[in-house]
């Protein structure tokens, strides 16, 4: 029956679910590419075991990012601290490529011994660079070819391969090359930091030790750093305005169709009433239609939010830069925003169809 009367105003329901939809693939897309970037941060962030990361506390971006090398130099004479890895980097246009993220680090340093040399070898000078596997792919480059960064000519010395997309689609310059390229003397964007084993268990005391000694210096554990970047917390920002904009506009939709099928179907309920239907009979009717059209239109959008992260994974000019992980608590939220649609805009119409009087209700024309 719930069906049945949906589908006596086909366009009037099509388009109510196709709104819905749209919405619900929207969310479930920026929840997808939310979570993929996390994952692709704390591949870089604890590259080479890493244990803490550093960024510059109260920033926007963290391309903004800048700490001195005196920072991580006193960091690294500190006893409980292994080692310390500076990294800059910057996203530059490369020739087809409009978002090419170029990485600075210490060719001998410890940070980039988990870039895997599988073409050439390993940075010697200046005018080298190391580019990813996945890079070497989209340029048709590889070892002894030439790469030109903000109009500077690099020679290819390797093909690395790390198996994180962000790192594996972009490019490695020497530590020093790329402070001057950037024009970021003695300046890196993250400091990675490895804890010596015996002094593991005081990894939150290090914390909270570094975090004293530079206030402007902010430090998490790099299994937690994604989640404490300011990019993903733009992006979840977004997220959450969009599901909020598509809630309201799902639920207007939603509304306004349940609100006309209530209308046109006056007399229908006022002989459901005649009949000995009770109020909450007529109320869990209408509720039930609404629901039933926004899970519908979830199940839609769960869909269409599936194919445009495999387009944007697809996209030749965005892989790499973009990398969206589809996984079960995404397609929960969105079902869920569908859902909540469903309720908010049938509440109303629900509650006005229990306000019909059967015997007005029969006299409707």
């Amino acid at each position: 029956m719930v069906l049945k009367n949906l589908w006596r105003r086909k366009g009037r329901t099509l388009l109510t679910l196709a709104g819905i939809a749209i919405g619900v693939a929207v969310v479930v897309a920026l929840l997808a590419l939310a979570d993929g970037m996390t994952a692709q941060i704390t591949g870089m962030a604890a590259g080479g075991g890493a244990d803490l990361t550093l960024m510059q506390d109260g920033i926007a971006d963290m391309s903004f990012s800048a700490l001195g090398e005196e920072v991580g130099e006193a960091i690294a004479a500190m006893p409980e601290v292994e080692w310390v890895s500076g990294l800059l980097f910057n996203v530059l246009p490369v020739e087809q490529r409009p978002l090419f993220l170029v990485m600075g680090m210490e060719p001998q340093g410890a940070g980039i011994q988990h870039f895997r040399i599988v073409e050439g070898r390993s940075l010697q000078g200046d005018d080298e660079v190391l580019l990813g596997r996945m890079a070497a792919g989209f340029f048709d480059k590889g070892p002894d070819d030439e790469l030109i960064l903000q109009g500077q000519r690099y020679r290819i010395a390797g093909v690395y391969e790390t198996g994180v997309a962000y790192e594996d689609a972009g490019a490695v310059l020497p530590l020093a090359e790329a402070q001057r390229l950037f024009k970021k003397r003695d300046q890196v964007s993250l400091y990675q930091v490895k804890v010596r084993l015996e002094a593991i268990g005081e990894v939150d005391a290090l914390i909270e030790k570094i975090q004293e000694r530079f206030p402007d210096v902010a430090a998490y554990r790099s299994s937690e750093f994604a989640q404490n970047a300011p990019d993903i917390k733009n992006l979840q920002t977004i997220a959450g305005a969009v599901s909020l904009i598509g809630l309201l506009a799902g639920a207007l939709g939603t509304m306004n169709t349940m609100l006309m099928s209530v209308l046109e179907r006056t007399r229908e309920i006022g002989t459901l009433r005649a009949l000995g239907w009770q109020k909450r009979q007529v109320l869990g009717l209408i509720l039930q239609e609404s629901l039933a059209l926004s899970l519908a239109g979830g199940l839609v959008g769960c869909l269409l939010g599936a194919g445009l992260v495999a387009l944007i994974n697809l996209s030749p000019a965005l892989k790499g830069a973009f990398v969206g992980r589809l996984g079960p608590p995404a397609f929960a939220t969105g079902l869920i925003v569908a859902l909540v649609l469903g309720a908010l805009g049938g509440l109303y119409p629900a509650w006005r169809a229990t306000r019909l009087q059967p015997i007005e209700a029969l006299r409707y024309e």
